[in-house]
């Protein structure tokens, strides 16, 4: 009896010691550089190396799964829906749902200042990237369905989470060992470079 016990606890340990030892074997040090097709983040990236556990872009689908990523990470209180953008009501390009830029559904909540932190579905990502460089925005973080856009503090708290800037701006400096990917748009980039 207590040989089979003892056989069972190497088992176990042995399993355990299995388990612990796999990892990454892409090129030793998981960098997810523009090559290397993760959101996590880059082992140059400041002695900020993180594993997020996820392969490509963060999905979140609906706007409660947006709402409860975006609320795990920072504060998003009074979550409302919103068709379009009340500061920029007569224009008619301003971010708003619909097809011009893509955007499924809008809600808005408030962080922990009381300033509006916008959460957007994107079903056309495309749209999306392409009027936000029309526009001059480099203010968004991206997942694969989904565009975050807050204050300071939202974007500050959001670092790390694998949502990714999108910056289109060529005089933005993207540092070495950060992120650099591709945007869906000519002369946009994804980084996980968030200042």
């Amino acid at each position: 009896m207590r040989t089979r016990g003892m056989v069972t606890v190497v088992a176990a340990v042995l399993a355990l010691t299995a388990v612990s030892g796999c990892g990454d074997d892409e090129g030793g040090g998981g960098s997810t550089g523009a090559g290397g097709g993760g959101y996590g983040q880059s082992a140059g990236s400041g002695g900020r190396l993180m594993d997020t556990g996820t392969q490509g872009p963060v999905s979140a689908p609906t706007m409660a799964d947006i709402e409860a990523f975006v609320s795990a990470r920072t504060t998003c209180t009074d979550l409302h829906m919103e068709d379009r953008d009340s500061d920029h009501e007569d224009d008619p390009e301003a971010e708003s749902a619909g097809k011009l830029w893509g955007i499924k559904e809008r809600a808005v909540c408030w962080d922990a200042k009381r300033m509006g932190v916008t959460l957007m579905s994107v079903d056309d990502m495309k749209s999306f990237q392409t009027q936000a460089r029309r526009q001059s925005s480099d203010w968004y973080l991206l997942g694969e369905d989904f565009a975050v856009t807050g204050g300071p503090a939202t974007t500050a708290d959001l670092r790390g989470s694998g949502l990714l800037a999108l910056v289109c701006d060529p005089e933005t400096q993207i540092p070495s060992g950060y992120t650099k990917e591709k945007g869906l748009v000519d002369g946009c980039t994804l980084t996980d470079f968030i200042s």
